[in-house]
């Protein structure tokens, strides 16, 4: 299977010294995030585990038992891994579409007026306004409850983020950590949340 891998400097990773052009050999059944040789199918992946600018990405050959990538990333993990061909960090950058690795790249290696316009989701540009900054950019990106919730905590425009929060769990979560519970109590719908609600303030005015 083809595939790709990022590496220190000197061609190590987590301490393990590899070689180009030459086998290497796991001695045990590889688990993904565990044991094994790691690698992606997907080659702007490699920019979540390594980000920093003397980073090495090799397109590499994996071979004999290979995992099944799992969750959102097409990482795998291999018992037999062989360099092929060093790519570019320019390539690298060139292949980055999706929000995870633009804000991993910006953060660590920069070209961030690149990168920005591929942060499209709430998690990532509230990430970036938080580490980065461009919160006048960001803030018009955050959709979601649990990062309208997390923006206002840590950063403010609790006016403008009220409104977002739809869903029982942040909610809840705004009402007890913020305030404002007269508006969040009519926003939660779901049993589990209206139980905790009960039992927090069971004697409270607005119930």
């Amino acid at each position: 299977m083809k595939g790709y891998k990022a590496f220190e400097s000197n061609l190590t990773c987590l301490g393990y010294q590899f070689t180009i052009d030459e086998p290497h050999i796991f001695d045990g059944t590889p688990i993904l995030c565990e044991q094994g040789f790691h690698f992606c199918t997907d080659l702007q992946d490699v920019v979540k585990y390594y980000h920093f600018p003397n980073m090495r990405v090799f397109e590499i050959e994996a071979t004999d038992i290979i995992t099944e990538a799992k969750d959102n990333c097409s990482k795998r993990a291999c018992s037999e891994i062989r360099l092929v061909k060093e790519i570019s960090l320019d390539e690298v950058m060139l292949s980055i579409t999706k929000p995870e690795p633009a804000y991993y790249w910006a953060k660590g290696i920069g070209n961030k007026d690149i990168m920005i316009k591929h942060i499209s989701d709430s998690k990532y540009a509230y990430y970036w306004a938080s580490n980065i900054g461009n919160q006048d950019i960001m803030i018009n990106k955050i959709k979601e409850s649990e990062w309208a919730f997390w923006w206002t905590r840590n950063i403010g425009n609790e006016d403008i983020m009220k409104s977002r929060i739809t869903e029982s769990e942040w909610a809840f979560w705004w009402a007890n950590n913020i305030g404002n519970k007269d508006i969040m109590k009519s926003r939660i719908t779901e049993p589990k949340w209206i139980e905790k609600w009960n039992n927090l303030w069971a004697n409270d005015k607005i119930n």
